[in-house]
């Protein structure tokens, strides 16, 4: 059975898709999944299944739209080896030492534009960006809430849909993932 984690996008953030994420752990062990647990109330929901990742995000949108009226596809998915690999190749340790709820991980909900990192390498502010794979990590040196990086941007230079974890909820998320409690 692989160990997944599903990252739910623009959930429970400024009184959008509000969902009581208990109830959903409930409803998605009602389908078979298995070991379902949810970590703080922003659409993080850790399970063990062995449906390959397109019926895990059809079952998993099929339940948010269904029985709690949340519509869209918002359900990216990562497998344990895939969150390992984004806690291993960070690229910015320094972030991580003095100012980890500033470093975020951006997880993309398909791979990017062919020419994703030289559209990110249009904005001119001074956040440090890296683009891996289907991963942009964000080093938001002066603050998140500083910043001049807006999603519609990442968006349009990515060409495709994503989600923010800050770093102590993506390593959080890779412990529980590992079997060990934060």
């Amino acid at each position: 059975m692989t160990r997944w984690l599903a990252l739910l996008r623009a959930v429970n953030v400024g009184g959008t898709a509000k969902l009581v994420m208990d109830d959903l752990c409930a409803a998605l062990n009602e389908t078979g999944l298995h070991r379902v647990e949810s970590f703080i109330a922003s659409g993080n929901i850790v399970f063990e299944s062995d449906l390959d990742p397109e019926d895990l995000r059809g079952l998993i949108n099929g339940i948010l739209n269904n029985r709690f009226n949340v519509s869209g596809e918002r359900t990216l998915l990562r497998s344990a080896a895939e969150v390992s690999r984004v806690v291993k190749l960070n690229p910015f340790p320094d972030a991580v030492r003095f100012r980890p709820s500033d470093l975020h991980v951006h997880f993309l909900a398909k791979p990017p534009l062919e020419q994703a990192a030289l559209n990110l390498t249009s904005f001119k502010g001074g956040d440090r960006l890296r683009l891996d794979g289907q991963q942009l990590y964000i080093d938001y040196a002066n603050g998140s809430g500083k910043t001049d990086l807006s999603p519609r941007f990442l968006e349009t230079a990515l060409g495709c849909p994503g989600t923010s974890r800050n770093w102590n909820t993506v390593t959080s998320l890779h412990e529980i993932m590992q079997g060990v409690v934060p």
